[in-house]
């Protein structure tokens, strides 16, 4: 039995084929034409998989799609994607079952990265762990006794805890969400607004231009030691730490891991988050918990998906 993972991302789709004990035997990235609609991101989808299909001489009993949400797995349809334009209210369900003649099953892709991380990565052993994905955006999953929690449906918003009640504009219509705080869009957006009062911060001239500030450069210019960068880095650990205790003091989790881009700084973040875990947390339930980075990097997604296929939970 081969089952086949799909990872649809806004800029990048993985694709990969893997066995009945989910070790991969064939993985493709392919760029996600997004801007040309669903029809377009779907067909390429498809043709990627029927070329492993085809160069392995391999056949599919089972599928595992993760896919940004809200979603409703019942009916395998995308609610909501604010990162896929003309995507609210496909049935992925539909389109991929009957392109491969094959059961298949959705779920939201940080569920999934939860899910690859639980079974093969950080959370190897772990019973009760909370995953956050600092990325672009910041999303969660829970994982409890072992399995994936998702509530009615799409519990683990962890990017759109409060947290400050008057702060920044989100995405998704609040204001003070956390993902407007700790995002790798809202670390250049705060660098920007900031260096008009430290012009001669190195973040400028690294990025070339103020329009350019990205997350990365400013942790660059943190690594090579500069004040403002530094204290933009602080700033969002605490703030991350903040949500972090937030979750801890809920479900009272034995571990807690950071990935997503914006993570791969390592310690210049999870040191504040540590901190503030320490502070705001219970202690006993701080003391509970270890906080440590996801080791996946950017295959945790298409090996939870492909967990998903195998286990069909």
């Amino acid at each position: 039995m081969n089952v086949l993972g799909i990872d649809i991302g806004g800029t990048k789709t993985i694709v990969a084929v893997a066995d009945s004990d989910g070790h991969i035997i064939a993985l493709e990235r392919i760029d996600t034409p997004r801007e040309q609609g669903p029809s377009a991101v779907l067909s390429a989808i498809e043709s990627a998989v029927r070329a492993l299909l085809t160069h392995y001489a391999l056949r599919i009993t089972s599928v595992g799609i993760g896919c940004g949400g809200p979603l409703d797995r019942e009916r395998g349809i995308i609610l909501v994607a604010p990162n896929l334009p003309g995507w609210d209210n496909l049935d992925l369900v539909h389109y991929f079952r009957n392109a491969f003649g094959a059961p298949v099953v959705i779920d939201n892709d940080v569920n999934l990265m939860a899910l690859g991380e639980a079974r093969s990565g950080a959370g190897v052993g772990v019973d009760h762990m909370a995953y956050f994905n600092i990325g672009t955006g910041v999303g969660g999953g829970i994982v409890i006794s072992g399995k994936l929690y998702r509530g009615c449906g799409n519990a683990g918003e962890f990017g759109h805890q409060i947290i400050l009640p008057d702060g920044p504009d989100c995405l998704c219509g609040k204001r003070g969400c956390l993902e407007s705080l700790v995002s790798g869009t809202s670390i250049a957006r705060r660098a920007r607004e900031y260096l008009a009062d430290h012009p001669r911060s190195s973040i400028l001239k690294l990025a070339g231009s103020l329009d350019k500030v990205t997350a990365e450069v400013v942790a660059r210019a943190a690594f090579d030691g500069d004040d403002l960068a530094r204290r933009i880095w602080l700033e969002t650990g605490e703030y991350l730490g903040l949500g972090v205790a937030n979750v801890v003091n809920i479900l009272n989790p034995r571990m807690v891991i950071i990935g997503g881009g914006v993570a791969q700084v390592g310690d210049l973040l999870l040191d504040p988050v540590r901190r503030t875990v320490r502070e705001r947390a219970m202690t006993q339930l701080a003391d509970d918990v270890r906080i440590v980075p996801g080791v996946l990097g950017d295959q945790a997604g298409i090996i939870g998906a492909i967990r998903l296929a195998v286990e069909r939970d």
